[in-house]
């Protein structure tokens, strides 16, 4: 027999043993996310005969709107579904329950980072539309300008890096995240190597969240928020902290960016205010910036 509906707290260590099982991460990361999610996160689930076979996590966000108003918005992360169990559609139907779940909960729409290009058609087809863009750039460390004098970078803990987050995207179509999320990044960061920053460049505060990749060598900054105009500068004081060969960087799409940077699809939204939907415009692109992919 099938069901579908809210996971309960005695299946937490099922739902753990499937999420190795999907994406192979390992324990002291799953722990960090369960200890991080908060209490507003749900898990709906599908089991058969009574087992967890497939899963999501809805994670509470806030999508600010381009006319300066705020939509509630949940975030659905670790689609999983247990490989002996694929090819039934649960994820589909996981989906799908998850509409008519948040719709009876007045929830405003509904977010997702795909994890690799191929799927932005699939989750087309459960109607989601492409909404959220980012900038990104590529340097090796020797292309990175000389620090300048009075520019820094130094380590900050999630509630300050929030605030200059949410200060620097004011006005922004973008997700704000709860601070539970952003400590969420803080220990996927530092797991890596890398940290959340508070960068001074040219006398402009800014922010930015690194990780480093698998090879060691390489940064990836999830999101750098600076001015353009400040962002070599902004750069090279992290350089500091972050040594390596090369850095990966991603910023808000509608920001004019280095030279050199493009334009790349990020996250996809789905709708359940028509009203808001229509404030959102159809041609909008708005900043999700973290994404914890």
């Amino acid at each position: 027999m099938t069901d579908i509906r809210l996971s309960r707290p005695e299946e937490i260590p099922a739902q753990k043993r499937l999420w190795k099982t999907a994406f192979g991460d390992d324990d002291a990361f799953i722990d960090w996310f369960y200890d991080c999610r908060g209490p507003e996160a749900q898990v709906p689930v599908v089991l058969e005969d009574g087992a967890v076979v497939s899963m999501l996590t809805l994670l509470p966000h806030t999508l600010s709107l381009p006319d300066g108003g705020a939509a509630s918005a949940r975030y659905v992360y670790a689609l999983a579904t247990d490989p002996a169990a694929r090819s039934k559609g649960y994820g589909r139907q996981l989906l799908r329950w998850t509409d008519t779940f948040l719709k009876e909960q007045g929830v405003d729409c509904l977010t997702i980072v795909p994890a690799e290009p191929s799927l932005f058609k699939f989750f087309a087809t459960v109607d989601f539309t492409a909404s959220f863009s980012t900038r990104k750039l590529e340097l090796l460390k020797d292309m990175l300008e000389p620090l300048a004098e009075g520019d820094y970078a130094e380590p900050v803990e999630p509630a300050d890096y929030n605030a200059i987050r949410n200060r620097l995207l004011e006005g922004v179509p973008a997700v704000h995240y709860p601070e539970q999320l952003i400590r969420l990044q803080q220990g996927m960061s530092t797991m890596s190597g890398g940290g959340l920053y508070r960068v001074v460049a040219g006398g402009t505060e800014g922010c930015a969240a690194a990780e480093y990749l698998e090879d060691g060598e390489s940064v990836l900054f999830k999101e750098l928020l600076l001015p353009s105009e400040q962002m070599g500068r902004g750069l090279a004081a992290l350089e500091k902290r972050l040594p390596g060969r090369r850095c990966h960087v991603r910023t808000p799409a509608g920001w004019e960016g280095m030279k050199g940077s493009y334009l790349q699809p990020f996250a996809m939204l789905k709708w359940y205010d028509p009203g808001k939907e229509a404030r959102w415009g159809a041609g909008t692109h708005g900043y999700m910036g973290l994404g914890f992919d």
